[in-house]
């Protein structure tokens, strides 16, 4: 508020306020210097008072001559000038003997402090009492008591105080008067600048001020002049500076016009960007759109190429490339992604060395880039069905195997189509005849491959399928036979109803094969063994083949042996509180004992269960076991109520419609509650059965048990059904946590899944924790939990006891 004001006026304002204070503290100080002077007073007129007193009372009082001292008091009272209003004599019976003045004083009151009193308490009122001993006749011990005024006093002190309030407020006024006209002479020049500075704010760039005097002010207005005359000739040098940019602009974007580039310039300090009207164009934007940032343009970048993107401009922005030259695809405001090329180059600071600026163009290569597609797709694709060419074929193939060797028990199959008879139909009908026979040969078998599965032509009459990860074998024969009889369907050709019949052989493969091709021979021999086969139309290329049936046979047998007979055992991995050490659960892993010597472990008999429909009742010892344990554990002391058993659900289980119920029942059967128990179901079941998984485990944490999602990062969705199942947990698979220390990029993914877990309100647990470092970095990362054989493989249930034990003294010990 005080900004508001002018200078004179602040300046009359704190110089009245300073006068004010000064003049109110010598006022306080002149009123407190009455006081003590009037106290002073007012003692000595009581002293006098009392020495009068003395001198009456001891001539009247020890012959008992009350009457004549109360006339004596009375003719005091009528001629003193010192004060004195009344006087009473008491005895010590408290009888009055004498009184004078003040005949309507019936009761006398209270005498007033002699050794506190000063003329501030005594002003509140005019009249003083006070109260001294005085001996009587008989040596008898009264009091007397009197009265003093002290209107005379307060009338005096009162006159002096009003006499310097005036002098105050006097010298208050003459101060504004004075002060005012100082301000308005020292303010005036002031006053002429603020107008001058306003002209020139409004472009009166010719404005002068007067230049009179010498003083201070005189001189400021002098400088004021310069400095306006220096504006003046700067801003007439910058209005033509300007004319030339603009001429200079022109020439530059009717250049860039013709070159039918996008320009853009990045500020990198202040984080703002330029972009040019044809680069707005080019995306199908407006050219004036402020939403635009470079924030938004890398939410544009197809999801393909925002890495590449982003790596090709760090690398120019470290100074590993020259110039950043890059082809991707961005989405326009169509829905459409073109195909552009960004160019740019940065320039660096010279001191730092850091980029401080980056500046460029888009050019639109979407259509040549489309020829270029059209070319390889040619190049690639049979020109007749649109499938896969031979070439591209084998290609597919050689990923196939890669992948094999990467995921363990992966198989796939390779199916060499052969269309029967096919020249009979190019020799009576005519090429073209055939040629609509291998379109629809070819339209048939795309409609029933599935998502993932590749179809080729690779010859004249010969097709190709190429089945990504199947279960089992049978798998390639049942759809080989569905393709037979989907292919032999009435096809009218020309008015003619064909029924085309094939040959198809069929090549398994899996992990350890290292070439294509070998593949594609034993595919197209196991054919040509069809085609001299009178039996079958399909037929399996077979080498060990064979044995292998034989052995799953007896798997089998052994396998439904084992479930009766109880022979599979849980074994128990803790789980650790990788912020404590303490250990806070265990998962529930199935063992075969018996089979250790056959070298058959999990991996091999927990599929063989699944495809054999035994996985439910295998699930279900485990979770009997597992309870059974945890119960014996808390009865013995061995584990707290904070322990929780994690036990695996496959996918099959989820079909039982009382699963819910039956896990609740064992549960309770052995009296433990539904927190004690998680339950863990894979990534991949819920991206291939998600509306199942969804359902059951709803149910199964309504009844309150806690869900797990195992091998979180593997499946094809990882993101998408977070937000629609049911978990409380999610568990890192241990492909993510073995090369995380080295591949920062797997760093990344592990700290993004944790921190997009934590903020889902899940917790997490990294699992194949085997060293230090992992758990020390997991650790950093906020990872909740771990599991692995840095802490301990999975152990038999009687070693739990003696595990948690240990476990809490290295605990304890690492603490102290």
């Amino acid at each position: 508020m005080l900004s508001n004001l002018s200078i004179r006026v602040r300046l009359l304002l704190a110089s009245t306020l300073v006068q004010v204070a000064m003049l109110t503290l010598l006022l306080t100080n002149s009123g407190r210097l009455m006081n003590e002077a009037t106290t002073a007073s007012l003692n000595t007129l009581i002293a006098q008072n009392a020495g009068i007193l003395n001198v009456v009372t001891a001539t009247f009082v020890p012959q008992g001559r009350y009457n004549e001292l109360q006339d004596a008091l009375g003719e005091l009272l009528n001629e003193t000038n010192e004060g004195l209003i009344y006087v009473r004599i008491v005895d010590s019976t408290g009888q009055t003997r004498v009184r004078a003045g003040l005949p309507e004083m019936l009761t006398l009151p209270q005498p007033d402090d002699a050794s506190a009193l000063n003329f501030s308490s005594g002003a509140q009122h005019n009249l003083i009492h006070i109260r001294r001993p005085v001996l009587l006749e008989r040596n008898q011990v009264g009091y007397v008591q009197f009265g003093v005024s002290v209107s005379a006093l307060s009338l005096a002190k009162q006159r002096i105080l009003n006499q310097g309030i005036a002098i105050a407020s006097a010298e208050v006024l003459l101060t504004l008067l004075l002060l005012g006209a100082v301000g308005y002479l020292m303010t005036r020049n002031l006053g002429r600048l603020l107008r001058g500075s306003q002209a020139i704010a409004a472009g009166q760039l010719s404005h002068r001020l007067p230049e009179q005097g010498k003083d201070e002010l005189a001189q400021l207005c002098q400088h004021f002049n310069r400095m306006a005359e220096a504006l003046q000739s700067r801003i007439h040098e910058l209005e033509t500076t300007a004319r030339q940019l603009t001429i200079s602009e022109e020439r530059y974007a009717l250049a860039t016009r013709a070159a039918n580039d996008g320009l853009w310039d990045w500020d990198i300090i202040s984080d703002r960007t330029y972009f040019a009207p044809r680069f707005m164009e080019i995306l199908g934007l407006p050219a004036d759109s402020s939403l635009v940032t470079r924030e938004t343009l890398i939410e544009h970048l197809h999801p393909e190429d925002r890495e590449a993107f982003r790596l090709r401009l760090l690398s120019h922005l470290k100074r590993e490339s020259a110039q950043l030259m890059v082809e991707h695809r961005i989405r326009h405001t169509d829905g459409s992604y073109r195909w552009i090329l960004t160019c740019g180059i940065a320039v660096f600071d010279p001191v730092s060395g850091r980029a401080v600026r980056m500046a460029g163009s888009i050019s639109d290569i979407h259509l040549r880039k489309r020829a270029e597609d059209q070319l390889i797709h040619d190049a690639l694709h049979d020109g007749l069905t649109g499938l896969a060419n031979r070439a591209l074929f084998v290609e597919h193939l050689q990923n196939t195997l890669r992948h094999a060797d990467r995921v363990e028990d992966s198989l796939f199959a390779v199916l060499h189509v052969n269309i029967e008879r096919f020249h009979v139909v190019n020799d009576s009908l005519g090429y073209s005849a055939g040629d609509d026979l291998l379109r629809l040969v070819a339209s048939r078998i795309r409609t029933l491959a599935r998502p993932g599965d590749v179809v080729g032509r690779i010859g004249g009459d010969q097709f190709a399928v190429l089945l990504n990860d199947i279960a089992e074998a049978g798998e390639a024969i049942r759809f080989s036979e569905g393709l037979q009889t989907h292919l032999a369907e009435n096809a009218e050709l020309n008015g003619h109803a064909l029924y085309p019949k094939t040959r198809i052989g069929v090549a398994l493969g899996s992990g350890g094969f290292h070439n294509a091709e070998d593949l594609m021979r034993d595919a197209d021999n196991a054919m040509h063994r069809s085609r001299s086969s009178t039996e079958s139309t399909i037929t399996v290329f077979q080498s060990a083949m064979h044995q292998q049936v034989m052995r799953d046979l007896q798997l089998e047998s052994l396998l439904r042996a084992a479930l009766r007979e109880e022979q599979l055992v849980a074994h128990f991995q803790p789980i650790v509180d990788l912020s404590t050490g303490l250990t806070t659960g265990f998962e529930a892993l199935v063992r075969w004992p018996q089979a250790n010597t056959r070298q058959i472990g999990p991996d091999v008999f927990i599929p063989l269960a699944e495809s054999l429909g035994l996985v439910h009742d295998l699930g279900m010892q485990m979770l009997d076991q597992s309870c059974r344990c945890l119960k014996a554990w808390r009865d013995h002391g061995i584990a707290n109520d904070e322990i929780s058993i994690s036990v695996n659900l496959s996918a099959r289980q989820l079909t039982q419609l009382d699963l819910a119920d039956q896990i609740v029942a064992c549960i309770e059967r052995h009296d433990l509650p539904p927190g004690a128990l998680k339950l863990e179901i894979t990534e991949g079941t819920l991206v291939t059965r998600k509306e199942l998984a969804t359902s059951q485990l709803g149910k199964l944490r309504a009844k309150g048990l806690k869900i797990l999602i195992d091998d979180f990062g593997t499946g094809y969705s990882s993101l998408s059904y977070l937000h629609s199942i049911p978990c409380d947990t999610i568990k890192l698979d241990g492909s993510f946590i073995r090369e995380i220390v080295r591949d920062t990029r797997l760093r990344a993914i592990v700290g993004a899944s944790i921190h997009l877990a934590h903020e889902l309100g899940m917790s997490v647990v990294a699992e194949c924790i085997e060293t230090s470092a992992q758990a020390d970095l997991l650790k950093e990362l906020n990872c909740n939990f771990g599991q692995g054989y840095l802490f301990s493989p999975a152990i038999p249930a009687d070693k739990v006891e003696a595990w948690l034990t240990t476990r809490a003294s290295t605990v304890q010990r690492s603490h102290a």
